[in-house]
């Protein structure tokens, strides 16, 4: 861009006066490295840093250094030009000798100053505009990419809830219980009823409160217990009174502890572990899953179906900047730990 303005630049100076091409080239060079100063200043330091943190008064202030700078320049590149080339044309000589003889910081030069601010503002505006426009065309791409992205990953991640599989192994507990006439069938459809209410309705909004989100955690949790039976070791800790109406997003814990369960195998003692902690205080909620595993039958890379790379991708699009994943992958236990900032 400034090589386009720059040649652009010599090109008018060349067509307005009848100079030489070097005495052209060092209007135009003045002219660009003037407009460059004040593009720079304004794009890269007073708007990021004080316009857009709402510090309007020191920002406004800073406005004013580029016409000063464009000033400067103009004294000094015109000292340069007419006492080392040759300027050949009369009006630019007077031109030049005026600027020379206001002085760089005179009356008579602030005079000139004000008078230079319009023409001065027109040749930096240009390039500020052209600059916004490319910053909004990138932040339009960046946001349809980044939609496009969510929606993919809403609905791997909604393919990966309650799949079949799961839910043939939990009627068909049912099943077995209710023919022995336990009363924990009974029990096993009421979690299950819970968890297909949140899933269909609750979760269908972008927040949902924490204790919500958590109940559906145990529910999955209990239902596991069962098809589990005396097999396994399962721990499932919360502090009621910590979990209540912090908002998160619905069922961004549940590809963990369902990895944990899918994947746990049965450690020294003959029986799988799973353990899943929740803590929160205030906004700051800690969440670790651990289960066992042996050295033959690893831990895929894999979370809950969707995979370990879009469950990063989708704490990193809701929660940029505020959240922890921690993944510990050891010969016989296989953990995460995810700390999250819900504001």
């Amino acid at each position: 861009m400034w090589l386009l303005l720059y040649i652009l630049q010599t090109v008018t100076v060349v067509i307005s006066h009848n100079e030489s091409l070097l005495v052209c080239q060092a209007f135009a060079f003045r002219n660009v490295l003037a407009v460059a100063f004040g593009f720079y200043w304004v794009m890269y330091l007073v708007v990021p840093i004080f316009i857009v943190k709402g510090q309007y008064v020191p920002g406004i202030i800073l406005l004013l250094v580029p016409f000063v700078a464009f000033h400067v320049i103009n004294y000094y590149s015109t000292v340069l030009i007419y006492n080392h080339l040759n300027v050949a044309t009369p009006g630019v000589r007077a031109i030049s000798q005026g600027i020379i003889a206001d002085g760089a910081f005179g009356k008579p030069a602030i005079h000139r100053m004000l008078r230079g601010t319009w023409a001065f503002t027109t040749s930096v505006a240009p390039c500020i505009v052209a600059k916004l426009v490319l910053d909004i065309i990138r932040h339009i791409t960046r946001t349809l990419r980044l939609e496009k992205d969510r929606l993919d990953m809403e609905l791997n991640f909604l393919k990966s809830q309650l799949n079949p599989h799961f839910l043939f192994n939990t009627l068909n507990n049912i099943y077995m219980l209710s023919l022995k006439g336990a009363e924990q069938a009974s029990d096993l459809i009421l979690h299950l009823s819970e968890m297909m209410r949140y899933t269909l309705y609750d979760s269908d909004t972008p927040m949902v409160e924490l204790q919500d989100d958590v109940a559906f955690l145990k529910n999955y949790t209990e239902l596991e217990r069962v098809r589990y039976g005396a097999k396994a070791i399962i721990i499932f800790e919360y502090n009621e009174e910590e979990v209540g109406e912090q908002l998160i997003s619905p069922l961004l814990m549940f590809p963990f502890v369902e990895n944990a369960f899918k994947y746990s195998h049965v450690g020294n003692d003959g029986k799988c572990h799973v353990a899943i902690r929740i803590s929160a205080s205030g906004s700051f909620l800690t969440m670790s899953v651990r289960n066992s595993k042996n050295s033959v039958n690893n831990v895929p890379k894999e979370v809950g179906g969707i995979g370990q790379a879009n469950s990063r991708k989708r704490l990193e699009l809701l929660y940029p900047g505020k959240h922890q994943l921690d993944i510990q992958d050891e010969e016989d236990t296989y953990s995460v730990t995810l700390s999250l900032n819900l504001n």
